[in-house]
């Protein structure tokens, strides 16, 4: 079975999507792509927008490829939008051919933007688009459960599981804060489990909720962690260094990050914006004007910044980061 991951927070942007083929089938997952459109008053950065290209290119290629595409909830980070700004994912240039079928939540569950959101899908694949409002069910290859909350919100995420060797289970933005996903995990006991882990960024001013949070995050992924092989957590708690060094804290052979997995060192580029703009200063709406020819300027950059981070020995920090940042942009 082939696994990639795609777009999360440690490959440089905001989302949980990854690809999967069975060998019978070809499965994608939250294909979306997101940057914070602000963070501390800041656009995103060029170099962010760069690597959101990429991957964007990449979900684009397996979009083409799938013949199952499923949408776990219809948050901008995680499906295509029909008015994506720059930087997310443009539902009108992927292929709409075929005869893949796409998996969403039922109208009945979402607000008024979501249920927006997928009637412009609806109306590009029409009965190829299935939409689901049951506790669980199975459509070809993807059996799937819920709709659990959001995190600490009550928004409808579904969870999924495939089947096969290695077996996955996306737990979605559930962000280890939904105690129930524990049973799915002891019931079908999955070789690799994905999740999201708790928006720590958004309690960083207040330490009790946050030591809450995080404390109850820990024991379900210990309780998790007794029916998987590997516990792959990312998306939201890696928007900021502090996430990060709480993903350390667990790490071992069985918990990492979307990029560890894919034998990579963690970009963290969302969490690194102020960094970038300090030592790649660029007006805060260069977007405007000539987004293509403003990103490319930045691609030698980019790569000599991953080859830097990639071959480091240390874990990688916002300090770390600036420093190999600082040594790329004076090669050559």
């Amino acid at each position: 079975m082939e696994i990639e991951l795609l777009g999360t927070e440690s490959l440089g942007v905001r989302g949980l999507s990854c690809y999967i083929d069975t060998g019978s089938h070809r499965i994608l997952i939250d294909p979306g792509v997101a940057l914070g459109y602000t963070r501390w008053k800041l656009h995103p950065h060029p170099l962010q927008a760069l690597m959101g290209d990429i991957i964007r290119a990449k979900i684009t290629m397996y979009w083409k490829k799938a013949d199952y595409i499923v949408l776990t909830h219809m948050h901008g980070d995680h499906v295509p939008l029909y008015n994506a700004n720059p930087f997310q994912l443009d539902l009108y240039m992927l292929d709409h051919h075929g005869d893949k079928k796409i998996i969403a939540p039922h109208p009945s569950i979402l607000n008024k933007k979501e249920r927006i959101r997928l009637a412009k899908i609806h109306e590009l694949y029409g009965e190829r688009l299935i939409t689901i409002k049951w506790r669980a069910g199975e459509i070809g290859p993807v059996r799937f459960f819920g709709p659990y909350n959001h995190g600490l919100s009550y928004t409808g995420v579904y969870i999924v599981y495939i089947s096969g060797s290695p077996s996955i289970l996306h737990l979605s933005d559930t962000g280890l804060l939904a105690e129930k996903v524990v049973e799915i995990a002891r019931e079908y006991r999955p070789d690799i489990v994905i999740t999201d882990g708790p928006p720590l960024y958004r309690y960083l001013h207040d330490e009790k909720t946050a030591r809450e949070i995080l404390n109850k995050a820990e024991q379900v992924l210990n309780r998790i962690a007794r029916y998987a092989d590997k516990i792959i957590v990312d998306h939201h708690i890696n928007r900021c260094d502090q996430g990060y060094r709480w993903i350390r804290s667990m790490r071992n052979n069985a918990i990492m990050t979307a990029a560890e997995y894919m034998g990579k060192k963690p970009l963290l580029l969302e969490s690194w914006r102020r960094t970038l703009y300090q030592l790649l200063p660029v007006s805060n709406y260069w977007f405007t004007n000539d987004y293509r020819g403003t990103i490319v300027k930045y691609k030698d950059i980019l790569y000599r910044l991953i080859g830097r981070i990639n071959d480091s020995a240390l874990d990688i920090n916002e300090s770390l980061f600036y420093s190999l940042l600082s040594r790329a942009l004076t090669e050559k």
